[in-house]
């Protein structure tokens, strides 16, 4: 299916809205698909908010008070291809799936904003629901309600049966195709899945045939030329639609109804797959394929799971398309490497050896590069003879590492530089009044006080430092019962270790099979296939990044001065683990400019980080590529 349509100027009043919490807009005008991938401003845009944590809806968005868990909300994901997740990993995947939402939702925004004027329209649904007045719709949706909630069989009466199937399948995609009903798309989508859910976890009678009609009202929107703010919505819907719930006595993972369902899968597959789709469409079939592997790996036949492998491998090993930023196809690449690893069996070794050639290319964004690396921890026997060359993997991930620690030094500087040079304040008016010098002294003093109280810190690096277990009631109580306290980290400290330590997590985590700088008792990844020289490498290399682990995460470096002058060290010894040649000047620290103060600076032209104190936002650690638990100690 191929999405038709022109170029068309947005409406300057376009809303985005979407039941989890964002919103979406289209103005019912299609987009000239002869460049259906002509994003490049949405792509950064996206780039911007994974990457600093920015909320949506602080851009260009208005908040919903739908149901969170409505189709956008992401399915808690496994560890692994094999196993149930636990609570940590879910909410890591929970967040994963969540930022894979938000590029869809902001790719199809710019998307839309991006086009010229055109007379191609996209399409709405000719349905007698235009003719139903609201009291009958009322109606209608109470029939749906009844299907979902009831336990007695004898109470699904023909004309419930129909009234549930006229607002399932015919209202519902009416309304939210339309421009002037986007602020309905939200609360019907919620209302929908959740009645589902209920339906499905006390084993309703009606529960199928609800089921039946979710599907047929939501795979003519998701196929239809509608606007892309429906059919994003309608795919997701479709991709968390399930043939079995999950149980929760039991643990056991739900089936989507992809898994086993050739004709919804298939629905899937082609959007994903058609070239011509928008790229916010075909990110969010990817998304309900990826769900669809995740819980249902073991119920796929193999006809489904060779054409999601191809699909997958192609996704891996092709270059940007035009018009797609690099780092957002090496985002949407992620889901490719999850989904493979889903799929493959034990024995496979291919897939390990095109993560090692991912993670070894220095052409590869580190989002997808290092990504790879972490999920070589996973495996063992599937690696058995494909790494070739054990110290050349592991210099080339130490550079990786080198260069994080470099372009920190390098942002951290700049943003001081910029930072330093202030407008001088006028005089205090005081000072020509003949203030006395003990009142003074008293204001002085309350200053004082104050901020010792609590007005001396910045709420937002207060949150960060909560946030880090470096203040709060946890060091109070620790103050009060002996214990050392770790010092307050300011804001760009913490965030700068975070994503520090999260390199070395990962690169750890490929090596060994373990986020710790330990090998384990029983050791996953590179070690666990290697040869027993490689394991001397190995381990000689788990030792030598060990102390620069625990510099990163000394939490003594109290101030931006001391932790530059740490990740001068550390970035030596990475530069001699990775085999960079450095200068003298470098290796001394006697190369690099120093700002008035005391504070290094790297020279003109660079980029500068947000202003001081901005503290951190809520999701930045997660959307920036940052640890969300587990693995080596953050401060």
């Amino acid at each position: 299916m191929k999405a038709s349509g022109g170029p068309r100027e947005a409406s300057p009043n376009a809303q985005m809205l979407s039941h989890s919490g964002f919103s979406l807009t289209g103005d019912g005008e299609s987009v000239n698909n002869k460049t259906p991938r002509n994003i490049r401003v949405s792509i950064l845009f996206g780039r911007a908010l994974l990457t600093e944590g920015v909320p949506l809806r602080h851009a260009t968005t208005t908040s919903s008070s739908s149901n969170p868990t409505g189709p956008i909300a992401a399915a808690a994901h496994l560890n692994s291809a094999h196993s149930v997740p636990d609570a940590g990993g879910q909410v890591s995947n929970h967040q994963r799936a969540k930022r894979i939402w938000i590029l869809c939702v902001v790719m199809v925004l710019c998307w839309l904003l991006s086009g010229i004027a055109s007379a191609q329209q996209y399409e709405v649904i000719d349905s007698p629901a235009a003719q139903l007045t609201p009291e009958q719709i009322d109606g209608y949706e109470r029939a749906a309600k009844t299907l979902a909630t009831t336990r007695k069989k004898e109470q699904l009466t023909g004309e419930v049966l129909k009234g549930a199937t006229i607002y399932v399948e015919h209202v519902v995609p009416y309304q939210i195709v339309r421009k002037e009903n986007l602020n309905k798309m939200g609360p019907m989508l919620a209302s929908l899945e959740k009645s589902l859910t209920n339906a499905q976890r006390i084993d309703n009678p009606g529960k199928t045939e609800l089921l039946k009609k979710i599907y047929n009202g939501m795979n003519k929107v998701a196929i239809g030329n509608h606007i892309p703010a429906a059919r994003i919505n309608a795919i997701l819907v479709l991709g968390r639609l399930d043939s079995r719930p999950y149980d929760g006595a039991t643990g056991r993972p739900p089936l989507p109804l992809a898994a086993v369902f050739s004709p919804l899968f298939n629905t899937l597959a082609g959007i994903y797959e058609n070239e011509e789709e928008v790229d916010g469409v075909r990110a969010a079939a990817l998304q309900a394929l990826h769900r669809a592997a995740m819980y249902g790996f073991s119920s796929m036949k193999d006809e489904p799971k060779a054409k999601l492998t191809q699909l997958m491998t192609d996704l891996l090993d092709a270059p940007a398309p035009e018009g797609r930023d690099p780092k957002a196809h090496a985002y949407l690449q992620r889901s490719a490497v999850d989904i493979l690893h889903y799929l493959s069996t034990p024995d496979d070794t291919s897939l390990g050896k095109q993560l090692i050639s991912i993670s070894t290319d220095e052409e590869k964004p580190d989002l997808i590069a290092l990504y790879s690396a972490a999920q070589l921890g996973d495996m063992t026997k599937q690696l058995n003879g494909q790494v070739a060359d054990t110290d050349g993997v592991l210099k080339s991930w130490s550079r990786r590492a080198f260069e994080t620690v470099e372009s920190e030094l390098k942002r951290l500087q700049a943003r001081d530089r910029n930072t330093t040079m202030t407008v001088k304040q006028p005089p205090n008016p005081e000072t020509f009044l003949g203030v006395k010098e003990e009142k003074k002294k008293k204001k002085d003093k309350s200053r004082t006080t104050g901020g010792m109280m609590g007005g001396g810190m910045d709420m937002g690096m207060g949150s960060d430092m909560m946030m880090e277990g470096g203040m709060g009631m946890g060091m109070g109580m620790g103050m009060m019962g002996g214990m050392p306290a770790a010092k307050p980290q300011p804001p760009e400290v913490s965030l700068s270790r975070r994503r520090i330590t999260h390199v070395l997590q990962q690169i750890m985590q490929g090596a060994v099979g373990s986020a710790e700088a330990e090998v384990p008792k029983n050791p996953r990844g590179l070690i666990a296939a290697a040869s027993d020289e490689d394991k001397k490498i190995l381990t000689s290399w788990v030792d030598d990044i060990r102390p620069i682990a625990e510099a990163i995460n000394d939490d003594q470096l109290d101030d931006k001065k001391k932790w530059l002058e740490s990740l001068e060290e550390q970035r030596v010894a990475l530069a001699k683990l990775a085999g960079v040649e450095l200068s003298d000047e470098d290796e001394d620290g006697e190369g690099i400019d120093r700002m008035p103060g005391g504070l290094p600076g790297m020279g003109d032209g660079l980029p500068f980080g947000p202003p001081a104190g901005a503290g951190l936002p809520n999701e930045a650690a997660a959307d920036a590529g940052l640890p969300v638990g587990g693995g080596l100690p953050v401060n």
